[in-house]
């Protein structure tokens, strides 16, 4: 039997790739090729099927062999494309051989177990090129399309920030597209580097994926996270310091085209430097900086100007710079930090020349210059304290300085132009001047000039002659006095020598008769009444305008005064409450419709602590145990002042404004102000010639602008004051005759004003250089002015002007202190406290305004709860106003005599008083003052010094010195730096030797209270002293201890007080009889270790110099042992005595230590 052998598929898949699949099969034992056919995803029933060919291609022997045959054409090869690969890829492949013998046409061998490859995202990242740009390579593998790529850093998408979008197209090399089994061309990339790609993403790596163009996956490609975005850091370097005094470099943040800001640093980087400018690096710069800078742009360079403040307040110091990162790196310090140092302050000035006659007359003005070089490194700058200063013989010289007129930088020259006032004595003088700044002198003085002062030119005396007479009656009574200005005034008293009427403006020239019945019958009669304590009952005028009606509390203080105004149709009433320590408690003013009340409150020390205002506004002031307030504020926690330091003898040293700003006062070695200053507000320096006149004030806010210079003749008059705020030739110059009056007040470009009097003495004319009457005055009978040029003025029987006609009208109180003030637009009603100051306000249409107060000094006001703060100069004047910021809001200036420049006040003014906008008048209380003319309008009422002369003019003002002077009430000129009317000071004391029950602490602290407090005389300023002694264990030397030695009681000793020559002030009194402690006797003794003698008329003390007598009527405790508590000079004489006395005991052996 023959066995046939089937023939049966066989073959095997030998390689896939992207191209091809191929491989062999055959049907065995035949030499035949055999058709295939290929499946994808299984086999044929269950797969796709792909396509098919023939088996047709050489195949070698061994293929042969394994078909058991002899053909050699058993190879196959499907050729595929990318959109195959596209459409299959990962499809398993499967394939079939067609047996050409009807046999089974089974799969060949791989089939199932390979498949059409998948395209996937592959790539590199090579690196950065040339430093702009990131380049690699992505493709999708087996395609020869490009693919796009997205660039993340920080991280790989879902983590990283998407800094870049991209397509890998540009031409690739061979290697590239094998790596990428395809045959394209194109699969690199190129990302740009840019500023913004920098500025975003600077230092971050870098992570790129390629986007399947098939929907496969996103691959990041090969490199990812090995290389980084570049950063941007901080470069640059100082090149050093100019010849424009600038220092100057480069910095930038590298790849960046932009300019970045640099700080400076002295002393250290930042750390432990200090900033001390900024600039931009925004300067041309050269094209080898943008190499360094790696960058295109074309400014980089930075100049920082070295200020002048910068030399004075960090010269010296070595500087760094840092760059400030745009970006948000490291302000990193640029190369050269360090290693240069801001140039050290040099102050320098060189004299260049000057220009001043070589002889001059006493008194009089001259124009000179003097020129100096700023030698050294920071610009002169105005309001700096820069000024020429004379020096040399310089007494009676003014000014003695003068401010720059501009900035000088340095090597700059500058000019002083002055106006100098030649010494009242004639004489050679040498003349030299110098630099000064705040700091000292600056450099040399210039040089020597020799000026020659020759004698003064002689005094002008218009009318010459004044007198007043005085007539006394059978008793010795003053019964008359003929004045010229105010005609006779006649007096009459009662029975118990109280003046009972006086009659004023009378022509009985009888220096004879006290001619009682002509002026009893003169209807001029002034009637007055007294209780039966002689206190004052009733007050009567002729017009009915001034009567009063006095009432008192049981012990003798004021409680109520009517005062009638208006000729009898209104009354005002003054009403007085009192706390049992017989301090003001509360006062009410009533007028018709008007009823204002104030209260007072006081600490346990009985200062005043809170003061109330008629709209329930509350002013408290902490008073310190000394009485002086600390600080000022309201209920609704307003501050006005804080901070309040004062000066030993109770000037206030500084406090703070409830704005904020700082207020000092700075005193020289005689207790004058030297500078009152209110920070970022106003400035004042003042200096003084011999005799203590103001010579110069310099603005120190505003600058030489507004300073002014003064001098004086031989009597302390003003007779110049120099400003360019002043206008015109910028000097006013004034004359006086020998009784005190104006002869001419001329400022040349302003006025040119010639005064003339009358035979009474009494203005009557003001004329021009070429004799024509530009204003014309006259007067009444008493003395007041009636009629200025065609204005009307309306005085009283008691010379209180109650009209000016078309313009105001007056009411005042129980003080003659104005009430209210109305025109025909206007009505202003005012309230006064009994210690004179203006509390209160309120003007129909611009509501009420409440005036507050530290140390009599206007402080600030309110207005409809509005507050704005004052701020005074030395006067007391008003010259800014600030509001609750802090800011000025408000300047006024004043020409000598007060009349303010380039403005209207209507309101508080000159020297703290009202001024009347309506009338150009400024109301003194007392009296009403013209400062366009610098005289009172009506005559002084306080009686004409007869001693001293003082006063003799009856209508001058502030002694015509007007920058030493005020006149507080309208009756008294006073030093605006006098002492304060109230001082509270200490007795320190200790005991040795053995003590008794008469020396308790408590009993000599309790005398030295009682005989040392009372109301003295000193430099002219009555002041109420309060004292109290202070006990001390240990004795002391000199004159701040007084050490009290008990006398053995029982025993008498001839000399009660044994002063030790050298000062230890070691007081001996006595303990018993009648020197016991709770006498005067310690009082007595230790006004002795003072410094004070006894005071009895003819004494003498060691010296040989007469003591002075004390005034009739007020022995006091220096008298002798039955006098009364100290009221007199003498305390005054303890207070300001420098060395001891001393003391002579009358009727002692000189012994024992008496006379």
């Amino acid at each position: 039997m023959v066995q046939v052998i089937p023939s049966l598929i066989k073959g095997s898949i030998d390689s896939v790739t992207y191209n091809t699949i191929s491989g062999w099969a055959c049907s065995t034992y035949l030499n035949r090729s055999v058709d295939v056919h290929m499946y994808l995803g299984g086999p044929a029933g269950s797969g796709t099927f792909a396509g098919a060919t023939a088996a047709t291609l050489p195949s070698d022997a061994g293929i042969a062999n394994a078909c058991s045959a002899s053909g050699s054409n058993y190879r196959f090869s499907f050729p595929i494309d990318e959109n195959f690969i596209i459409q299959n890829g990962g499809k398993s492949i499967h394939i079939h051989g067609i047996s050409p013998v009807g046999a089974g046409n089974d799969t060949i061998s791989g089939s199932g177990s390979v498949a059409v490859p998948a395209s996937i995202i592959k790539g590199n990242i090579d690196g950065i090129q040339n430093d702009n740009a990131i380049v690699g390579w992505a493709c999708s593998t087996g395609l020869v399309r490009s693919v796009d790529i997205h660039m993340y850093t920080g991280g790989a998408y879902g983590t990283g920030s998407l800094a870049a979008i991209g397509r890998a197209n540009l031409p690739s090399e061979g290697g590239v597209a094998g790596a990428c089994s395809g045959s394209g061309s194109n699969y690199r990339f190129s990302i740009p580097i840019t500023e913004d790609l920098i500025r975003s993403h600077g230092g971050r790596p870098i992570y790129i994926h390629g986007l399947s163009p098939i929907g496969g996956a996103n691959n990041v490609i090969a490199g990812s996270g090995a290389v980084a975005v570049p950063a941007s850091v901080v470069k640059g370097r100082i090149d050093g310091i100019d010849n424009n005094r600038a220092i100057v470099g480069w910095a930038c943040s590298t790849r960046l085209s932009q300019s970045i800001e640099v700080h400076m640093y002295a002393g250290g980087a930042a750390g432990s430097g200090t900033m001390v400018a900024s600039a931009g690096a925004n300067l041309p710069s050269d094209g080898g900086i943008a190499g360094a800078c790696a960058a295109s742009g074309s400014n980089y360079r930075f100049s920082i100007p070295i200020t002048d403040e910068l030399i004075r307040s960090y010269g010296g110091k070595p500087f760094y710079i840092h760059g400030l990162s745009p970006v948000g790196g490291g302000n990193n310090l640029i190369d050269g930090s360090g290693a240069l140092a801001i140039p050290a302050l040099q102050r320098g000035a060189a004299f260049a020349s000057q220009n001043m006659p070589a002889q001059l007359s006493t008194g009089r003005s001259y124009n000179g210059s003097v020129r100096f070089t700023n030698t050294g490194n920071v610009t002169w700058r105005q309001g700096q304290g820069y000024r020429a200063v004379l020096v040399g013989d310089t007494r009676g010289w003014s000014p003695g300085e003068i401010g720059l007129p501009s900035d000088v930088p340095p090597g700059g020259s500058v000019d002083f132009n002055f106006s100098l006032r030649a010494p009242l004595g004639a004489g050679g003088y040498n003349l030299r001047w110098r630099m000064r700044d705040g700091a000292g002198d600056l450099g040399n003085e210039s040089s020597n000039q020799v000026v020659q002062v020759v004698a003064p030119p002689p005094v002008e005396h218009g009318v010459g002659l004044a007198a007043r007479s005085y007539v006394y009656d059978a008793n010795q009574q003053l019964c008359k006095v003929i004045e010229p200005e105010s005609g006779a005034t006649v007096m009459a008293y009662d029975a118990a020598g109280n003046l009972a009427w006086s009659a004023s403006g009378l022509d009985l020239p009888s220096t004879t008769s006290c001619d009682l019945d002509a002026a009893a019958h003169s209807g001029r009669r002034v009637a007055r009444t007294y209780d039966s304590r002689n206190r004052l009952k009733t007050l009567q005028f002729p017009d009915r305008n001034g009567d009063q009606n006095w009432d008192y509390t049981p012990d003798g203080l004021p409680s109520r005064v009517s005062t009638v105004n208006d000729s009898g149709n209104t009354t005002v009433v003054n009403a007085y409450n009192y706390n049992k320590r017989r301090k003001l408690l509360s006062e009410v003013v009533e007028q018709p419709g008007i009823s204002w009340s104030f209260g007072y409150g006081y600490d346990a020390n009985g200062a005043l602590a809170s003061q109330s205002y008629p709209t329930g506004t509350t002013v408290t002031y902490s008073p310190n145990a000394l009485g002086q307030p600390t600080a000022v504020r309201d209920q609704a926690g307003n501050n006005y002042a804080t901070g309040i330091a004062y000066y030993p003898n109770g000037a206030a040293s500084q406090f703070n404004y409830g704005n904020g700003v700082n207020h000092s006062l700075v005193l020289n070695g005689r207790q004058m102000p030297q500078q009152v200053r209110d920070y970022n507000v106003a400035s004042f320096e003042y200096q003084y010639d011999a005799n203590g006149n103001v010579s110069a004030i310099f603005d120190q806010q505003r600058g030489a602008g507004f300073n002014r210079y003064m001098g004086y003749d031989g009597l302390d008059r003003l007779m110049e004051a120099g400003s360019e705020r002043f206008g015109g030739s910028n000097w006013n110059n004034y004359t006086y005759d020998v009784l005190d009056n104006i002869l001419t007040a001329k400022l040349p470009g302003v006025r040119e004003n010639n005064y003339w009097y009358d035979s009474k003495n009494r203005l009557t004319n003001i004329l021009s250089n070429e004799g024509s009457t530009t204003i014309g005055l006259n007067y009444d009978v008493q003395g007041n002015l009636k009629n200025k040029n065609g204005q009307a003025y309306a005085f009283d029987y008691g010379n209180r002007l109650r009209d000016v006609t078309g313009k105001e009208a007056y009411r005042y109180d129980a003080y003659g202190r104005r009430v209210l003030s109305g025109g025909l637009s206007t009505l202003n009603i005012q309230a006064y406290s009994q210690a004179g100051q203006l509390l209160y306000a309120e003007v129909r249409g611009k509501g009420n305004t409440e005036y507050v107060y530290l140390n009599g000094s206007l402080l600030a006001t309110r207005n409809a709860g509005a507050i704005k703060f004052q701020h005074t100069d030395a006067l007391g004047s008003p010259i800014a106003v600030t509001d609750t910021a802090g800011q000025v809001v408000e300047r006024t200036d004043y020409q000598p005599y007060g009349s303010p420049i380039g403005k209207t006040v209507d309101g508080i003014g000159y020297t703290g008083h009202a001024m009347d906008g309506a009338t150009g008048l400024t109301y003194m209380q007392q009296r009403y003052y013209d400062q366009d003319l610098g005289r009172f309008l009506s005559v002084d009422p306080v009686a004409a010094d007869s001693v001293l002369a003082a006063n003799f003019n009856r209508y001058w003002y502030a002694n015509n010195n007007p920058y030493r002077f005020t006149d507080p009430d309208g009756r008294d000129g006073r030093l605006f730096w006098s002492a304060p009317d109230r001082v509270t000071f200490t007795v320190p004391w200790t005991m040795t030797g053995v003590p008794t029950s008469n020396f308790t602490a408590a009993s000599v602290n309790a005398q030295i209270a009682q005989d040392f407090s009372g109301t003295v005389t000193v430099n002219g300023v009555k002041v109420t002293m309060t004292a109290q002694g202070v006990y001390q264990t240990t004795g002391g030397k000199g004159v701040n201890v007084v050490n009290v030695v008990p006398d053995t009681a029982g025993v008498t000793k001839s000399g009660r007080s044994q002063i030790n020559a050298i000062g230890s002030n070691k007081v001996t009194a006595g303990a018993g009889g009648a020197d016991a402690a709770t006498t005067l006797t310690i009082s007595h003794e230790l006004g002795h270790a003072g410094g004070a003698g006894d005071q009895y008329a003819g004494g003498v003390d060691a010296n040989g110099n007469v003591l002075p007598a004390d005034v009739a009527g007020s022995a006091n405790v220096m008298k002798d042992l039955s006098g009364q508590p100290a009221n007199s000079q003498s305390l005054g004489e303890i207070i300001n005595a420098k060395t001891n006395v001393n003391s002579c005991d009358k009727g002692v052996s000189a012994a024992n230590g008496g006379c």
